[in-house]
C-alpha cells in the first residue's frame, strides 16, 4: 500500500517570537478541500491553505488567517456543509460562528500582528454552556448546530438564525461528542456518565441509551468524538472497552446494539470518524465505508468495512495523544491532529480505498431507513472558493443566501389530541435568542403507557379516590425481634411523571395496588399481604408487610418478587436502580443486574429521615438516629459517611442551607434539618480539626456522587484551610494523592489513578498549589512540587 503522509512543520500555532508548540485540539477540512482550520491551546484559530500541505512545491501562500476572538482554548471547530460558516467552540464557554468579510483581507488579527490574507469575523456568539465547549456539529442540510460541553448541557441551535431552539439535560456527566445522523432522525452524545445516547431530532426525546461497551471505560479521556457511517445505518463511537481491551463500538442503527467492534488500538479511542463517500468492492458494486480512529496510543487507523483489519495503521505521526481527524468531501484525504501541537495528511488512492460510487448510491442507502423528515429543510447555502488565492486576491465566498427567517413569533397551530386535549405548537423562536420549544415536550414513557385502543386491567372499575391514611396495623415486635417495623397504613400513594401509584390496604378483603395517570386506571393487583412501602421511576415497587418486594413495569408487568428478610424501613428507585434499607439495616441495591449488600446502624423504621437515589444511582440515606448521612460507596462494599451533625461546629458549614440542586450541599440542608445539640470541645484545635474532616469528607461525598465542580471546591478550600493554618505534613499529604507515582516501579501495582470525575489529578494539583502559595509556610513545600510538576510535564 503507498499512502503519501505529510507532516508539515508550519501547521501549528507558536508564538511569534517561535517558542514551544500548542496543543492543537481540532482540526476540520472545508467542504472544498481548499482550507484547514486547526483550533488550539493559544485561544486562537488558524486557517491554512492544504495546496502547500500536499505539495511541497506550492508557492500559494500557507497561512491565510488568524481569528483570535475567543479567550480560552479552542477545542472544537467544525463547517457547515454548505461551506459558508465555520463554528467554534472554547473552554471560554462560547461557542462561536464566523463567515468570511467580503470586505477584508490584508489586515492583521485582533490581538496578534500576523497579517491575514482573508478575513473572517465573528457572524453570531453563541452563549449558553456554562462551562468548556467541547464539541459541535452540524446536521445534514445545516438546519441546526448542536454544541456539547463540560456543564453536561447539549444544546441545539437554529442553522439559520442561531437562536436557540433546545436545551437537552440527559446526561449525568460531562458530554465530549456529538454527531448529527445523515438520515436527520437523530442526534448522538457521548458522555463521561458512560452512555451513548441517541436523541429523536423530531421532538428532541430520547430514543435509547447505549451502555453496555461504556461500563468500564476511563474518564480520563478529554474528547469521545463519535461518528455516523455516511449511510447512517451504524453508530461509532469512542472510549469504549470489550473486557480489558480498547475498543470502538459499533451501535447498529434502530436496535441500538452494540454487540461489535473494532478492536487493535493499545489505549483509549478518543476520536472517530467516517469518509464521506461510499465506496466500490474490487469487481463489484456493492458499497463500502472508510472509517478512521484515532487513539490515545498515538497512532491512527483506517479501516474498510468489508475486512476485519484496518488497512493502515499510522504510528510514530505524533509524540502524544490524536485529538481530532477530519475527512475531505472526496473521501480520499485525512487530517489528524495531536496534542504536540502537529498536523499530519494522510492522502489515499482508489488502490488503498477503491473508487467510488455516485451519490445517487449513497441517497438510497440513506432512503432506505423509511424516515422522512415532517418538515423540509432549508436549502443549503453553497460556497464557490477559488483555488488560489493571495494578498492582493484574497480567496472570496461567494454567498448564496437562503430565505431569511422572520422576525417575531409566527401563529401557532392548535390541534387537538383524541382525548379532546388541546396542543399547542409554536412555530418560532424569540427574537432574543432565548430558549424556546420548537415542539411541545412529551413524555416517552406516558406514550407508551397509554394504548391507543383496547382496555387496561383495572380501568372498568372507577378510579381510585384518595382517602385519608390510618394505622390498620400497628408495629409488633418480640423479644426475638431486634428491630421495629413500620406501621400499616390503610392508604400508601407515590406519584412520578404523571403515574400516581395507590395501594389500600384492608383487613377484610384483598389488597389492592392501583396505578393511574390523569386519573384513568392503567393497571391493578391485589398482593396478598398490606403494602408498607411505594416506589416508583422506571419501574413500580412495592414492599409487603411479609418482608417481600414486588417489582412492576410502569405498564404493570410484574418483573420479580423477592424476599428480603426483614421489612422495609425504606424504599426508592431511579431510573432502573432499585434502592432498599430493611429493619436490620441491611441496604439492597440493584442496578443493571448487579445487587450489592451493606449494612447500616438502624435502630428502628422511624429513625429514617430521608432516603433516595441520587441521579448516578447511588443510594444516600439520612438517619434521625445517628444524625449522619450515608451514601453507598459500590467500589468498595460499604456504605461511607458523607455528612455528620458533627460538622456543624466546622468554620466552612453553612447553617443556612435547606435545599440545594448541588448534591453534596442538599445532603448537608438534609443535615440542618435534623434537631441536633451536640456538645462542643473546649480544646484549641476542635474547631481547625473539625473543619478539616468536615473538607476532606466533603470531598468524598463529592466523587460518590459525582459533582465534579463540588469536588473542585472542596480541594480548594481543603487546600486554603491546611496552607492557612501552616499545616505542612497533612498540606503535603495531600499534593501527593494528586502528584501520584514520579517513577515507575516495575512489579509493584499502582493503584493511583490520574483522573477522578474527569478532572486530570495533576492540573487539579496545580490549582492546589497557586492557593498554598499564598502561605508563607508553605512556600519551600509548593517551590518544590511546583518544580517537579513542571519537570514531569515536560
Amino acid at each position: 500500500m503507498t499512502v503519501k503522509i505529510t507532516v508539515p512543520d508550519w501547521v501549528s500555532h507558536r508564538s511569534e517570537d517561535k517558542g514551544k508548540r500548542a496543543t492543537i485540539y481540532s482540526v476540520a477540512i472545508h467542504p472544498d478541500g481548499s482550507r484547514l482550520a486547526t483550533g488550539s491551546l493559544d485561544t486562537k484559530i488558524r486557517i491554512w491553505a492544504t495546496s502547500p500541505i500536499q505539495n511541497a512545491e506550492s508557492t500559494e501562500p500557507q497561512l491565510l488567517s488568524t481569528l483570535a476572538r475567543h479567550t480560552g482554548a479552542v477545542l472544537a471547530l467544525r463547517w457547515s456543509h454548505s461551506g459558508r460558516f465555520l463554528a467554534s467552540g472554547s473552554d471560554d464557554t462560547i461557542a462561536l460562528v464566523w463567515e468570511l468579510d467580503m470586505a477584508g483581507g490584508g489586515s492583521s488579527a485582533f490581538g496578534t500582528t500576523e497579517t491575514c490574507i482573508e478575513s473572517w469575523r465573528p457572524y453570531r456568539r453563541l452563549p449558553g454552556h456554562e462551562s468548556d465547549v467541547t464539541d459541535l456539529a452540524w446536521s445534514e442540510h445545516d438546519e441546526y448546530l448542536a454544541t456539547v460541553g463540560l456543564d453536561s448541557l447539549v444544546i441545539i441551535w437554529s442553522g439559520q438564525s442561531f437562536d436557540r431552539i433546545r436545551t437537552i439535560r440527559g446526561h449525568e456527566g460531562f458530554v465530549k461528542g456529538v454527531s448529527f445522523d445523515p438520515v436527520d432522525q437523530y442526534i448522538a452524545t457521548a458522555s463521561d456518565d458512560r452512555t451513548v445516547k441517541i436523541w429523536r431530532i423530531e421532538d428532541w426525546g430520547l430514543e435509547a441509551s447505549v451502555t453496555d461497551p461504556f461500563k468500564t471505560s476511563p474518564s480520563s479521556t478529554f474528547f469521545r468524538r463519535l461518528a455516523w457511517a455516511p449511510d447512517g445505518s451504524r453508530l461509532l463511537t469512542a472510549n469504549a472497552m470489550s473486557g480489558p481491551v480498547f475498543v470502538s463500538s459499533i451501535i447498529q442503527r434502530d436496535d441500538w446494539s452494540s454487540e461489535m467492534s473494532l478492536v487493535g488500538h493499545e489505549n483509549t479511542v478518543t476520536v472517530v470518524a467516517f469518509s464521506p463517500r461510499f465506496f466500490c468492492e474490487p469487481g463489484t458494486d456493492n458499497p463500502v465505508t472508510v472509517v478512521a480512529l484515532g487513539s490515545q496510543d498515538q497512532s491512527v487507523s483506517v479501516w474498510l468495512s468489508r475486512l476485519e483489519r484496518p488497512v493502515l495503521v499510522a504510528r510514530g505521526l505524533f509524540e502524544r495523544h490524536i485529538m481530532d481527524l477530519s475527512w475531505s468531501s472526496d473521501g480520499y484525504t485525512l487530517y489528524a491532529c495531536s496534542s504536540d501541537g502537529s498536523v499530519a495528511a494522510l492522502v489515499f488512492s482508489e488502490d488503498e480505498l477503491g473508487a467510488t460510487l455516485p451519490d445517487d448510491r449513497l441517497q438510497e442507502a440513506r432512503a432506505s431507513h423509511g424516515f422522512v423528515r415532517s418538515t423540509q429543510p432549508v436549502h443549503s447555502v453553497h460556497a464557490s472558493l477559488p483555488r488560489v488565492g493571495t494578498a492582493e486576491q484574497p480567496r472570496i465566498l461567494t454567498v448564496h443566501k437562503g430565505p431569511s427567517a422572520p422576525k417575531g413569533r409566527l401563529q401557532q397551530h392548535i390541534t387537538i389530541n383524541r382525548d379532546g386535549k388541546r396542543r399547542i405548537r409554536p412555530t418560532l423562536l424569540s427574537e432574543d435568542g432565548q430558549e424556546a420549544i420548537a415542539t411541545p415536550p412529551t413524555d416517552p414513557l406516558a406514550t407508551l403507557l397509554r394504548p391507543s385502543e383496547g382496555r387496561t386491567l383495572g380501568s372498568s372499575a372507577p378510579p381510585v379516590q384518595n382517602r385519608p391514611a390510618v394505622v390498620i396495623a400497628a408495629a409488633e415486635t418480640s423479644s426475638a425481634q431486634a428491630f421495629v417495623p413500620p406501621p400499616t397504613l390503610s392508604h400508601v400513594e407515590i406519584t412520578a411523571n404523571r403515574l400516581c401509584v395507590q395501594a389500600q390496604n384492608y383487613t377484610d378483603r384483598p389488597n389492592e395496588i392501583t396505578a393511574q395517570i390523569d386519573g384513568q386506571v392503567e393497571w391493578i393487583d391485589f398482593p396478598t399481604h398490606p403494602v408498607l412501602l411505594l416506589a416508583a421511576d422506571e419501574l413500580v415497587v412495592a414492599a409487603l408487610a411479609d418482608c417481600s418486594l414486588l417489582w412492576y413495569s410502569r405498564q404493570g408487568r410484574m418483573i420479580t418478587g423477592l424476599q428480603l428478610g426483614a421489612p422495609c424501613a425504606a424504599l426508592a428507585t431511579r431510573g432502573k436502580t432499585i434502592a432498599a434499607l430493611t429493619c436490620l439495616g441491611e441496604l439492597h441495591c440493584w442496578d443493571d443486574g448487579s445487587h450489592i449488600v451493606a449494612h447500616i446502624s438502624l435502630q428502628n423504621a422511624s429513625c429514617v429521615h430521608a432516603f433516595y437515589i441520587h441521579t448516578n444511582g447511588v443510594p444516600v440515606a439520612v438517619l434521625n438516629s445517628t444524625k449522619e448521612a450515608y451514601a453507598l460507596d459500590k467500589r468498595r462494599g460499604a456504605v461511607a459517611i458523607v455528612s455528620s451533625a458533627r460538622f456543624q461546629s466546622s468554620a466552612s458549614w453553612d447553617a443556612r442551607m435547606q435545599t440545594s440542586a448541588d448534591p453534596v450541599r442538599a445532603v448537608e440542608g438534609h443535615i440542618n434539618s435534623l434537631q441536633t445539640t451536640l456538645p462542643s470541645s473546649p480544646h484549641p484545635d476542635f474547631v481547625l480539626a473539625t473543619t478539616i474532616r468536615h473538607l476532606e469528607t466533603r470531598l468524598e461525598a463529592a466523587r460518590l456522587l459525582d459533582s465534579a465542580s463540588e469536588y473542585r471546591q472542596a480541594l480548594h478550600a481543603l487546600a486554603r484551610k491546611l496552607a492557612d493554618e501552616g499545616i505542612v505534613n497533612q498540606a503535603e499529604d495531600l499534593v501527593r494523592t494528586l502528584l501520584g507515582p514520579i517513577f515507575y516501579k516495575p512489579g509493584i501495582s499502582d493503584t493511583w489513578t490520574p483522573n477522578i470525575l474527569g478532572m486530570e489529578k495533576r492540573e487539579l494539583l496545580s490549582s492546589v498549589l497557586q492557593v498554598m502559595g499564598a502561605s508563607r509556610a508553605l512556600a519551600g513545600l509548593v517551590q518544590k512540587y511546583q518544580e517537579l510538576l513542571q519537570t514531569m510535564q515536560a
